[in-house]
């Protein structure tokens, strides 16, 4: 059963668009010159996104003295890269809260794993002074987005009776469908126009050997994305049939006492995250 990138990117299509203020407000964010004045004026043509900044700009979490009443003092007192962290987590958050049966997810169980794969990473970039630390954190949330479209296929073919030790889960799906999910999501990705680094990322995040470029980003996501399953969070039927890169640890500087560390933070700042986007 055979299926080409068309076929595929047809039923990724049928995902739900993402609001365009959000697009344009991110879009402004990349650019260099941007500035709090530009991106409050974007926000402020989406009622739910200005309700949204307001409210992280006036929760507990930020600990703000004074109330902030408009968005540009919510984006001065927040900062671009906050801002721009807090809207992509809430936008993909509506993609990846839903029961993907395929895998043997629940709801709120691939949102889970990768809002703390993005946490993970981001730790890595800061604690090993990588300078990667927000492409670390939005490569760590969408590097599964495959999977949103790819479940569909496993709900009618059985790989629960894999071997205990396949070479991995991506070649059983490839074996199966002629593509896996990361090589989808890559697409999906690379259509979305999102940046080379984050095309790599998704495509490379459970092989960082292989990956050609952006080396060091891929493997801290991959570094990332197994301290989730360490955690247990998200793992689904194909969570322990990936293997695990150590040389991967090695090129970020890291060591196994360093990734237990990094275990132990994801932990405390999910619960942080999952609090202030859940109730925003």
């Amino acid at each position: 059963m055979k299926y080409s990138i068309e076929e595929l990117i047809q039923e990724a299509d049928k995902l739900p668009p993402l609001p365009q203020a959000a697009q344009k407000a991110l879009a402004i964010l990349r650019r260099p010159e941007s500035n709090a004045a530009g991106l409050a004026r974007v926000l402020g043509t989406d009622q739910v996104l200005t309700t949204r900044v307001l409210r992280w700009a006036n929760s507990a979490y930020y600990g703000m003295g004074n109330r902030i009443v408009t968005v540009q003092q919510a984006v001065v007192v927040l900062g671009l890269n906050t801002v721009q962290e807090l809207i992509t987590t809430y936008m993909v958050s509506d993609y990846l809260n839903r029961p993907l049966p395929g895998y043997d997810l629940q709801r709120g169980e691939l949102w889970q794993h990768s809002l703390g794969t993005a946490i993970g990473a981001k730790l890595i970039s800061k604690q090993h002074h990588l300078n990667f630390d927000e492409e670390a954190y939005f490569a760590g949330l969408l590097c599964d987005i495959g999977k949103l479209v790819f479940e569909k296929l496993l709900r009618t073919t059985d790989l629960r009776q894999a071997p205990d030790d396949p070479s991995s889960f991506l070649a059983m799906e490839f074996a199966t469908f002629g593509i896996d999910h990361a090589i989808l999501g890559a697409e999906m990705a690379r259509r979305w126009q999102l940046p080379d680094n984050l095309v790599a990322v998704i495509a490379f995040h459970h092989q960082p050997e292989a990956a050609p470029q952006h080396q060091m980003l891929v493997s801290a996501i991959h570094v990332a994305d197994a301290a989730m399953m360490m955690l247990g969070v998200g793992i689904g039927i194909d969570g322990l049939h990936y293997p695990f890169d150590q040389d991967a640890l090695k090129r970020l500087g890291m060591n196994e006492e360093d990734l237990l560390r990094v275990v132990s933070q994801i932990a405390d700042e999910m619960e942080h995250a999952k609090e202030l986007i859940s109730n925003a």
